[in-house]
């Protein structure tokens, strides 16, 4: 009898830790596979109380050309679609008249931030500033509800209740 039981309870724990080890697979595929849509800026941004101006001219390269790489020029903005939260971005500052690269910037970025909120700043990156995150002035943290119908009028010409009179109209 004692035998029955401790393989009853041998099976219970193995299940367990079965489903234990499925869900931290779970969790991790989650977290791995997660899309971001990142925002991408080049305007003139002031962070920390450094001004940065945006780069004239460059090329954006994600993940080493994992995410097809695209042109940005002064005050643009990108939204790009990231899987996963670890990512490489390369900014190369590019000479409009010759084409040449006068400057490349790698950054290791982490999306551990609302990236609805804030958007990651190319003249930031150009400058190797510590913080390359801007907020997103398009933002809004509670959505604006819009009632479907419109207010009705309970009270009187005058907008009060009952007729305008106050303490029952004596």
């Amino acid at each position: 009898m004692a035998r029955k039981d401790a393989a009853a309870a041998r099976r219970m724990v193995i299940r367990a830790l079965s489903v234990l080890a499925l869900a931290a697979l779970a969790v991790l595929m989650y977290k791995i596979g997660r899309e971001f849509d990142m925002i991408i800026d080049n305007g003139s941004v002031v962070i920390d109380g450094r001004e940065y101006a945006a780069m004239d001219y460059g090329t954006v390269i994600i993940d080493n050309g994992r995410i097809k790489d695209f042109d940005m020029w002064a005050d643009d903005r990108v939204i790009k679609k990231m899987v996963g939260a670890e990512h490489v971005l390369t900014v190369k500052v590019i000479n409009e008249d010759d084409d040449s690269v006068i400057k490349t910037v790698e950054r290791r970025i982490t999306l551990d931030f609302n990236t609805r909120a804030e958007m990651i700043s190319i003249p930031a990156i150009t400058n190797e500033a510590e913080n390359i995150r801007v907020p997103n002035p398009l933002y809004s943290p509670e959505p604006v509800a819009i009632p479907d119908d419109p207010p009705s009028s309970g009270g009187t010409e005058d907008g009060l209740p009952g007729g305008g009179m106050i303490d029952g109209g004596f």
